[in-house]
């Protein structure tokens, strides 16, 4: 599912311009390139999780972001989506080094479901993934252009 989502994010925002991906539809809603960035984000937390780490080029413009509001800026998509590659190339490396019995320690999260696990929290972030990928579909479509292609 990792490797799944890591390419359905790439061809969401496929085509879509600098202005497009930080335009918001409307107020709440999220731009595609702070989803991108909030995905980023989220990657190199579970990077983290899992005991792996890589420089994580969007902390400095999401610390201390609750939300799209508190963001002043963000990078342009095209450094995003090198980021995401490389947190998610970090990601598969780890997993493939990853003990079953790290898996089963608790993660310290309280993530919104039962397992207190590692691996709950790897399921959750993975959802979590999905989740905003789904957002990131549907502002494409809303940009006109052609929906997104799983190949």
């Amino acid at each position: 599912m990792l490797r799944l989502n890591t390419r359905l994010l790439a061809n969401c925002v496929e085509g879509l311009s600098d202005e497009q991906a930080a335009r918001r539809p409307v107020p709440p809603a999220n731009s595609a390139v702070f989803l991108v960035a909030h995905l980023v984000d989220s990657r190199h937390f579970l990077l983290t999780m899992l005991g792996g780490s890589s420089p994580n080029p969007v902390a400095p413009y999401l610390a201390d972001a609750r939300g799209i509001d508190d963001v002043r800026r963000l990078p342009p998509l095209p450094e995003l989506l090198a980021a995401w590659a490389s947190v998610s190339a970090a990601l598969n490396d780890r997993l493939a080094s990853v003990e079953p019995a790290a898996l089963d320690a608790p993660s310290g999260q309280r993530f919104a479901i039962d397992d207190r696990s590692v691996l709950g929290g790897l399921a959750f972030l993975v959802q979590h993934d999905s989740y905003h990928i789904g957002q990131l579909a549907m502002l494409r479509r809303q940009h006109g252009l052609p929906a997104m292609r799983y190949t």
